[in-house]
C-alpha cells in the first residue's frame, strides 16, 4: 500500500503533538512542582541565612555575654555548699549566736528535699517560640541584641541556632529546714535577721513566731530557716570548724585544794 507524503506529515505531527502532550504531563508538571518546593525551601533558608549573617556580626558580643554569664553562675554556685551536715548547721547556729548575742535554746533539723525546678515556665516558652517560628530575621536579631544588652523583651522567636548540644551543668539544689528557738532584745533581733542576710552561703528566713516577755523585757519565740546546698558542682565539701570542749573535771568533789 502506498501511503502519500501528506498522510505521513500529518501522522509526523499527531506523535508530535502526543509527545508534547505526555512531555508535559509526565515530565514538565513535576518538575514544576519540585521547582515551587525548591523555590519554597530557597526562602526559607534566604531567611535563616539572613539571621545567622545578624548574629555573626554580633558575634564578639555574645562571646563577651557569655564569659560575662560564666562568670556569674560560678559566683552565684559559690553561694552554695556541698553539703550540709548537722554539724554544719550547729556550727552555724553557735556563730550565729555569738555574733548576734541572741540565745538559741534549742534546734530542730527537719527533712533535706531536693528543691524543684519548673520546667513549666520552659515548656510554655518553647510552646511559644514555635508559634513564631516564621519571624523575620531583624526580630530574631533583636532578640539576640537584648539578651547581650540586659534589656527585656516581649517577643519570643526561634532562630536556626540549635541548643540541643549545648552541655549543661547536672547540679541538684537541695534544701535544709531548719527550726530555732531565740531569746533576744529587738535591736539584737534586727541585727539577726541582717547577720543572716549577709552570709555567703545562701540562706533564707520562712517564719518567726516571736512575743514579748514582760518579766525580761526581750522577744522570745522561734524562728524557721532554710539553708541550702548544690550538688553537682566542682565544690568540695568542707569540714566546719569545732574548737576543743573540755571534758571533765580534775576533782568529782568541786574546786577542793
Amino acid at each position: 500500500m502506498k501511503v502519500k507524503k501528506s498522510e505521513i506529515q500529518l501522522l509526523i505531527a499527531v506523535l508530535g503533538i502526543l509527545l508534547a502532550v505526555v512531555t508535559y504531563f509526565l515530565v514538565y508538571t513535576k518538575f514544576n512542582e519540585l521547582s515551587d518546593s525548591m523555590e519554597s525551601q530557597n526562602m526559607s533558608l534566604r531567611s535563616q541565612v539572613s539571621t545567622l549573617e545578624v548574629l555573626d556580626q554580633r558575634k564578639a558580643d555574645y562571646l563577651a555575654a557569655t564569659e560575662k554569664m560564666k562568670t556569674y553562675i560560678t559566683g552565684f554556685e559559690s553561694r552554695f555548699p556541698a553539703d550540709i551536715l548537722p554539724e554544719d548547721s550547729i556550727m552555724m547556729v553557735k556563730n550565729m549566736e555569738t555574733a548576734t548575742r541572741t540565745y538559741v535554746a534549742n534546734i530542730s533539723f527537719g527533712t533535706t528535699a531536693e528543691v524543684a525546678y519548673d520546667a513549666q515556665a520552659s515548656t510554655d516558652n518553647s510552646a511559644l517560640a514555635a508559634a513564631t517560628a516564621d519571624a523575620p530575621a531583624d526580630t530574631a536579631a533583636a532578640e539576640a541584641d537584648a539578651a547581650v544588652s540586659g534589656t527585656d523583651t516581649t517577643t519570643v522567636t526561634t532562630s536556626p541556632v540549635s541548643t540541643e548540644g549545648t552541655a549543661y551543668g547536672d547540679t541538684h539544689m537541695y534544701e535544709v529546714p531548719l527550726g530555732i528557738s531565740i531569746e533576744c532584745t529587738y535591736d539584737d533581733f534586727k541585727g539577726l535577721v541582717r547577720y543572716i542576710y549577709n552570709q555567703q552561703e545562701r540562706q533564707s528566713i520562712q517564719g518567726v513566731n516571736i512575743s514579748y516577755n514582760g518579766d525580761s523585757g526581750e522577744l522570745s519565740g522561734n524562728m524557721n530557716l532554710n539553708t541550702y546546698y548544690l550538688l553537682g558542682t566542682d565544690k568540695v565539701y568542707g569540714e566546719p570548724y569545732i574548737p576543743d570542749m573540755p571534758m571533765g573535771v580534775q576533782t568529782i568533789f568541786g574546786n577542793m585544794n
